[in-house]
Formats: structure tokens, C-alpha cells, sequence
């Protein structure tokens, strides 16, 4: 078994309504469009997971909507933690994780994605850790592997930058 790791920012949010709290922004066009083309792009590659962890807010909720029909017969479960939290919290419900499941997804917000990627990843594909390193866009996935070790051993500079996508608009 290989662990591997998605991490998927939310497509971009609308700001179009003032009066709604941070937690209740939705999507704008343009994220539903870039999140559709960030499906298409996970579909072509067979990239999908077995447990899908996603933040209650709306927008990492609605991202997901759009995922989730090239995602396979994957177990969602929404974390008020992923909303509020940040890498160490991250890295403790992914720790939980039980070792039967290969592949997890976490659809949710920056800075805490990028800082978990950085965090976790010693090596990367070709260019992929500068890029990352620069910006954690919406409706950007990072995969990381982690060979033969589970879950419960995750830890700093155990796994691998395999790519990172950012999608077209």
C-alpha cells in the first residue's frame, strides 16, 4: 500500500454579499468553472480516493459537489476543525486515518494546505515544490506519497511532492 495525500483548496468564493459570514461565502462562476476543469483533469488521470475529509464551510463544500463524481465510492467526512484549524490539526486527523484507506483527500483552505504540503513533502517532481512554494492558488491540488508508511506515521519530510495542479480558467 502507498499512502498518498490530496489536498484541494476551494475554488474561488464570491464576495458579491457583504452581509454573509466568512463560513456561508459560495462559489463564483469562475471557481465552479475552474473546479469543473480540475475534475475533468483528476478524471483523466484516475485519481480517485477511498475518504474525503472537507471543511463545513460552503465553499469547500460546493468544491467538493463538483469533485465527487470522478472521486469513486469515497467515504466523506465534513471537519468543523479544517475550517478553524491549521497544519498541526491537519496532520492529527490525517494521523487517525486508518491504514486500510490508500488514498484521502482534504478539500480546504490556505494557509493551512500549503503549510501541511511543505510541512510533510522532502522531495517533489520537477518543479512542483517552488510552485507550491510561491502560491497555493484556489482549486489547486497538491498529491504527496508517502510509500509504505501509514498514516499513524506521518511526520515532517516523510513524503513526495508528486505534482501540482493548478487548473485552467
Amino acid at each position: 500500500m502507498t499512502a498518498t495525500l490530496y489536498l484541494v483548496r476551494h475554488a474561488k468564493s464570491s464576495w458579491a454579499d457583504i452581509t454573509l459570514d466568512d463560513h456561508d461565502r459560495p462559489l463564483r462562476n469562475r471557481g465552479r468553472r475552474r473546479a469543473a476543469g480540475l475534475a475533468a483533469w483528476m478524471e483523466e488521470r484516475s485519481l480517485g480516493c477511498d475518504l474525503v475529509l472537507c471543511s463545513t464551510a460552503l465553499r469547500t463544500r460546493q468544491t467538493l459537489e463538483i469533485l465527487l463524481p470522478v472521486l469513486g465510492d469515497a467515504e466523506v467526512r465534513y471537519e468543523e476543525g479544517l475550517y478553524h484549524g491549521d497544519a498541526r490539526h491537519l496532520i492529527s486527523l490525517l494521523r487517525r486515518t486508518p491504514s486500510t484507506l490508500e488514498r484521502v483527500m482534504v478539500v480546504g483552505h490556505d494557509p493551512v494546505l500549503q503549510m501541511t504540503a511543505q510541512y510533510l513533502a522532502a522531495t517533489a517532481t520537477g518543479d512542483a515544490m517552488d510552485r507550491l512554494d510561491r502560491k497555493f492558488p484556489t482549486s489547486a491540488l497538491a498529491m504527496l506519497t508517502f510509500g509504505s508508511a501509514e498514516w499513524t506515521a506521518l511526520r515532517q519530510h516523510l513524503g513526495h511532492l508528486e505534482f501540482f495542479c493548478i487548473p485552467p480558467d
